[in-house]
């Protein structure tokens, strides 16, 4: 078996134990007939042909077996019927999905924000929020993170993400114990069969970012020094229950900006050659001083001159703020 399979049964297991357990409480009857459908996923695992078609039995694609490794049948195999209500199911995840999108710009406190979001597919792993304050005074919120995998499997553990934090989320609770109980719940909720990284940012009307970091990509900070990443980052998110988070304050002046990515922008590749954080904090220096939409469009127009018509492989998502007073 090999190390890909090993890593699939270890997961499928681990969800066999959470559904087992789900169906003998509840007697569902959709949650017994998803166990049946991973035993059977184990099974072939043990036989050795877990990934081929049941139709044409040749191997499946990799991606789609990595969003969902209870996949039987390939896509060409699927009947025109099948994929229809494929497309359909598609399109509303992905409406869905858009749905929960916070606002593109938002001005507080002296500070601004402005994202970019960009699935590889229909849908995204990728996951951005603003959250407003509640009160006066209250600080702003900001989330960047990316669920592991792609497609619609990875489009619901981010819908996931977006509901936890902004049930959890308050101006009082440090933002490591914010990630320590998001964390929690959703390593429960996967049973340790997927994770996420994330980072969190806590912006406050003294000029203060407080972030906090579950194993994603280190932010830039453009300020009159140059450019540096934020050094800091914890486990991510889902792999250990009891997993510890602690925060760094960035303080920013009038003009700085801080920029949150996802991997899709600094791992974007040609050939063996990555786009790379050198290459991505020379575009936030030469952008730095734009609007933030423009910044966040020059910076991508770098990644996709570096990329030379080639395809990136993932999800892109962008998230600048800058300071606008003292």
């Amino acid at each position: 078996m090999s190390p890909v399979e090993e890593l699939v049964r270890e997961r499928l297991q681990a969800k066999r134990k959470t559904l087992a357990d789900a169906a003998e409480l509840r007697g569902e009857e959709s949650l017994v007939e998803l166990l049946r459908r991973v035993d059977d996923a184990l099974a072939h695992l043990e036989i050795g042909d877990w990934g081929l078609c049941a139709v044409c039995h040749e191997a499946m694609d990799h991606g789609r077996l990595a969003s969902d490794p209870l996949v039987s049948v390939c896509l060409e195999c699927l009947s025109a019927e099948e994929r229809t209500a494929l497309e359909r199911d598609l399109e509303s995840a992905a409406r869905v999905q858009r749905a929960l999108l916070p606002p593109r710009e938002l001005v507080h406190d002296g500070w601004e924000t402005a994202w970019m979001w960009e699935p590889r597919g229909a849908v995204s792993g990728d996951h951005v929020d603003l959250l407003k304050p509640r009160a006066d005074g209250d600080p702003v919120h900001l989330l960047l993170g990316d669920v592991v995998g792609k497609g619609v499997a990875a489009s619901l553990l981010q819908s996931h993400l977006h509901a936890l934090f902004r049930a959890l989320v308050t101006p009082e609770m440090p933002l490591g114990e914010l990630l320590v109980r998001a964390n929690r719940l959703f390593a429960e909720a996967t049973a340790g069969a997927s994770y996420a990284t994330l980072i969190g940012a806590r912006l406050r009307a003294d000029g203060t970012a407080e972030l906090a970091n579950a194993g994603h990509p280190r932010p830039l900070v453009a300020d009159r020094r140059g450019v540096r990443p934020v050094e800091g980052s914890g486990l991510p998110l889902g792999l250990f229950a009891e997993a510890d988070y602690g925060s760094r304050e960035v303080r920013l002046g009038p003009g700085d900006v801080l920029l949150l990515y996802t991997d899709g922008w600094t791992e974007a590749a040609q050939g063996e050659e990555e786009f790379g954080i050198g290459r991505a904090a020379a575009a936030l220096r030469q952008a730095a001083a734009r609007p933030l939409p423009e910044l966040l469009a020059a910076c991508r127009e770098e990644m996709e001159r570096f990329l030379d018509g080639g395809r990136r492989g993932d999800d892109l998502t962008l998230l600048a703020v800058r300071r606008t007073s003292e």
